[in-house]
């Protein structure tokens, strides 16, 4: 017959193993990257900013709202320094972009349902929700 105290033992034991496990997991997952899921495939996006070129500034990818993608790079160039560009769920489906040309600044829409969210992004650049607030989900794309 089992005593309480062996019972205790053995309870304290299962529980050891179960949090050494849990730790392991844990460990096994520090330093590596987590891409946001969505349900835009984000890798034609990601092989698209990856070599892009001037972009020795800022080269950086956010899922807004798990519908579209919003690409910001700037660079030490003498023409194309910038641009920041709103896509639809792939690359082809360029919604609004803003970019430095000889001309000077050149900012188009395609559809001005987008206008107010393109121009409070481009405007917050700084800033980790580039200025949407609360009501929208901005996640960085790692590439």
């Amino acid at each position: 017959m089992r005593t309480i105290a062996d019972r205790s033992r053995s309870h304290a034991a299962i529980l050891m193993t179960l949090l050494s496990t849990a730790l392991l997991l844990l460990a096994s997952c520090a330093g590596t990257s987590i891409e946001p899921r969505s349900t835009v495939d984000l890798a034609p996006f990601q092989k698209m900013a990856g070599p892009s070129p001037c972009a020795d500034r800022r080269n950086r990818l956010f899922l807004i709202d798990d519908q579209w993608v919003f690409w910001d790079r700037a660079g030490n160039c003498a023409d194309a320094a910038y641009g920041e560009t709103l896509y639809g769920p792939t690359p082809d489906q360029v919604l609004c972009d803003l970019h430095d040309s000889i001309a000077g600044p050149m900012k188009n829409c395609r559809d001005e349902r987008y206008q107010d969210m393109f121009n409070t992004m481009t405007t917050n650049l700084d800033k980790p929700d580039l200025g949407l607030g609360s009501g929208h989900t901005v996640q960085p794309v790692p590439f």
